[in-house]
C-alpha cells in the first residue's frame, strides 16, 4: 500500500508537467502556424516579359546572380538540409512546377515581395534584396523560368518545420520573406553600381555597418570594398579569393555560385559606387 501511495504522489506532478508541456507544444504549433499561413497584401504590378533569345539568356544570367539557380538546383528543385525532426527541412521547389500556377504579375510579386499566390509568405528566399530588381530584369528572369519544363527528375520534396524551426519562426529568428514597400525602378539604371549593390549584396551586408546574418558576422560593405584594388575586387567576385589569396569564407561560396556571372565592367561600377560611399 505504501508503494502505491508513493506512486500516486509522483504521478500528480508528472501529470501536471505533461499537461504543461502539451499546452506549450500546442501554443507553439498554433503561433507558428498562424505566422506561416498568415495572408499579406501587396499590389500586383505587371512587368514586361520578353521572349527573344537575348532576353532569355540575360534572364538566365540574372537568375544566377540573385541565387535562383543555385538555391533551386538549376531550376529542378533541391533539398538544402537533411530531414531533421527538430528543425524540419528546407527544400526550394522546382521552378517550372511553381511558375506554372502563377501569372507573370503573380510571379513577379513572389520574387519581389515573397508572397505566394494565396498571399502567404515564403521563407528563406531573400525578397528583401530582390525587391530592388527593376521591372525589366524581373521580366527577364520570368522569361528564363518560362523556358523550363517540369521533368521526371525534379525534386518533389517540400519545406516543413519541426519544433526548433517553429520556435525560430515564433521568436523572429527565422522571419517570413514578405517584403512590404517600394520595389525597383521600371528599368535597370545606365550606371548600375548602386542598383547591383542593393539587388545582390543587401541580402547579407549593410552599407556602413557590420551585422550578423544567419549566425555569421558580415562586415560593412562600403569600407571593405574600398580597401580592395579594382583587380583584387574583380578576382574576389569572380573566384571568391580574397586580397592576398586569403579565404573569404561564405563569400567565396556566393562568388563561385552567383557573383561570378558579373562582367568586369559591372564589377567596376559596383567598386566605384562602394568606394565613393566609403569616403567620409
Amino acid at each position: 500500500m505504501r508503494g502505491l501511495g508513493w506512486s500516486r504522489m509522483w504521478m500528480r506532478p508528472l501529470g501536471s508537467l505533461f499537461l504543461i508541456v502539451a499546452i506549450a507544444c500546442l501554443a507553439l504549433l498554433a503561433a507558428s502556424e498562424w505566422t506561416i499561413r498568415r495572408g499579406h497584401e501587396a499590389a500586383l504590378r505587371p512587368v514586361p516579359v520578353p521572349h527573344d533569345a537575348a532576353s532569355v539568356a540575360e534572364g538566365a544570367r540574372l537568375a544566377t546572380l540573385v541565387g535562383c539557380r543555385s538555391c533551386h538546383g538549376e531550376g529542378k528543385g533541391a533539398v538544402w538540409t537533411p530531414v531533421d525532426w527538430t528543425f524540419g527541412q528546407i527544400a526550394p521547389p522546382a521552378l517550372a512546377r511553381t511558375a506554372a500556377g502563377y501569372s507573370d504579375a503573380e510571379f513577379a510579386r513572389l520574387i519581389r515581395h515573397g508572397l505566394r499566390k494565396d498571399g502567404s509568405s515564403v521563407f528563406i528566399m531573400p525578397a528583401w534584396s530582390m525587391a530592388n530588381l527593376a521591372d525589366d530584369d524581373v521580366g527577364r528572369i520570368i522569361a528564363w523560368v518560362r523556358t523550363l519544363k517540369p521533368a521526371s527528375d525534379d525534386v518533389i520534396a517540400s519545406t516543413w518545420f519541426g519544433p526548433l524551426g517553429r520556435w525560430q519562426i515564433v521568436t523572429g529568428a527565422l522571419r517570413p520573406s514578405f517584403e512590404v514597400g517600394d520595389v525597383g525602378p521600371p528599368a535597370r539604371p545606365a550606371d548600375p553600381g548602386r542598383y547591383f549593390t542593393l539587388a545582390l549584396c543587401s541580402e547579407c551586408h549593410k552599407l556602413q555597418e557590420a551585422q550578423v546574418h544567419d549566425g555569421n558576422k558580415v562586415p560593412a560593405l562600403a569600407p571593405v570594398a574600398a580597401s580592395y584594388s579594382l583587380p583584387d575586387f574583380q578576382r574576389l567576385l569572380h573566384t571568391g579569393v580574397g586580397a592576398g589569396g586569403r579565404d573569404s569564407g561564405f563569400m567565396g561560396t556566393i562568388a563561385k555560385e552567383n557573383l561570378h556571372a558579373l562582367s568586369d565592367s559591372e564589377i567596376a561600377v559596383i567598386h566605384a559606387y562602394l568606394s565613393k560611399e566609403a569616403k567620409p
